[in-house]
């Protein structure tokens, strides 16, 4: 996974946590407030002014149910001062209107203190420590502020003021303790959750390797077992029994193959280890098309491009495994013959090596898997064709294991182009 897209869920993750907490919020907000108005008109022994804790409830309802709908919907023109946190400004107009009915009610003993609690409880679910930290701190100079104002101040006052201010940072450290507590839950529950789902993928993805792997190896070994046991007739006529061995021969060959691809192929996934020394791509392409010519007479192997590229910083055996892939498929997938075309050169940091055909092709829709596991041309054309399905995957992982890539491009009944890149000097090793 890219760091983009892990930043862009870690966004999600975070705006979910927050529209779960504005909806805890929001039924807090329900129930204390009716308990706040039930509480204001129980019998007191000091009187109080109704009117300013009506003003102060109907606030602090507009701000949670103001920032429960700016979550759940969002501005199309995004938020209005996207740098500084929803509810921030919200915060600070609640503190500022409590504050002022504590200064018209009494000042430092006056029983609105417990309105300002819920700032800093708030401030510390939502905020980063540091910016609920700031906005706790705006709180506690406008109560300080408020309180000793138009008053002489005594030492008396010292006491009940140190520790009303201390509650209020109190209040804002526990509420963002909990909620950092809470997003790790949260953050740690659907960790599993994706690692379930993972696991699941890879039992699915390991059972179907499994059964794939079983197929292709029961299919000669039918064959291999079919028709020893008609050659071992006693009435078998021995051109028959000729014609038996050379297809046993030939199943047992496929076989061999197969395994052995499957075993390069488990090597590679596993970290195969690569040997890199400078390397001639020319050379090495102008010897293994040597050999490949003297496997086939209705096949033309000719050379393009230039020879004066640079060296790759690379393992000659794996690229020369890379090619002899390349070119069997190019000599396979032709089986009328033609020409079959290899050309060299360098695109930006890369050098490059194209092999062309004029064989069956490949249909569109099969292109983005061809390099998948037991992964092969379904056509026609391409019946009695023997192949293992795992050449063009053990290619792009050498490729890939260079720090290269492999493109392919082909047409129906025209051919198909496999294009390697190389880089000049050499990638990680995976």
């Amino acid at each position: 996974m890219g760091p983009y897209r892990q930043g862009d869920e870690r966004r999600a993750m975070e705006t979910d946590f927050q529209r779960k907490l504005a909806e805890q919020l929001t039924a807090f907000a329900a129930v204390g407030i009716a308990a706040a108005a039930l509480i204001i008109h129980l019998p007191h022994d000091q009187k109080m002014d109704h009117s300013m804790l009506y003003v102060i409830l109907a606030a602090l309802s507009i701000l949670v149910f103001a920032h429960h709908l700016i979550l759940l919907y969002p501005s199309r023109q995004g938020k209005i001062l996207a740098r500084v946190p929803p509810f921030f400004l919200g915060l600070a107009a609640y503190y500022a209107l409590v504050c002022a009915a504590v200064f018209f009610s009494d000042k430092l003993s006056s029983p609105l203190y417990y309105a300002l609690l819920p700032g800093p409880v708030i401030a510390g679910a939502f905020f980063e420590p540091s910016t609920a930290l700031l906005s706790t701190s705006i709180l506690a100079g406008l109560y300080l502020a408020v309180s000793l104002s138009s008053r002489p101040f005594t030492p008396q006052d010292l006491q009940p003021l140190s520790f009303n201010v201390l509650y209020l940072y109190l209040a804002c450290f526990l509420s963002n303790r909990l909620a950092q507590e809470l997003w790790r839950l949260e953050q740690s529950r659907r960790e599993m959750a994706g690692l379930g789902d993972f696991i699941r993928r890879l039992e699915n993805a390991k059972s179907e390797y499994v059964s794939m792997v079983a197929h292709e190896i029961r299919t000669p070994l039918t064959s291999i077992q079919g028709f020893s046991e008609m050659a071992a007739y006693p009435d078998t006529p021995p051109e028959k029994r000729k014609e038996y061995y050379h297809i046993i021969l030939t199943e047992s060959e496929r076989l061999s193959r197969l395994v052995t691809n499957l075993l390069n192929l488990s090597r590679i996934e596993a970290g195969l280890e690569l040997n890199r020394e400078p390397v001639d791509v020319s050379e090495l392409v102008l010897g293994e098309m040597d050999f490949f010519r003297s496997q086939t007479d209705v096949h033309r192997l000719e050379y393009k491009g230039s020879r004066d590229i640079p060296t790759v910083f690379a393992d000659p055996e794996r690229l020369r495994q890379v090619l002899q892939n390349l070119l069997s498929n190019a000599i396979k997938y032709s089986p009328g013959g033609g020409k079959v075309e290899v050309e060299t050169g360098r695109e930006g940091r890369y050098v490059t090596v194209s092999v062309r055909d004029e064989g069956i092709g490949i249909p569109p829709e099969e292109l983005p898997r061809i390099f998948e596991r037991f992964s092969r041309v379904e056509r026609d054309e391409a019946t009695g064709i023997s192949g293992t399905g795992l050449g063009l995957a053990i290619v792009k992982h050498l490729v890939e294991l260079h720090g290269g890539k492999i493109t392919a491009r082909s047409e129906p009944g025209r051919g198909s182009t496999f294009t390697v890149y190389l880089p000049i000097r050499g990638g990680d090793s995976r």
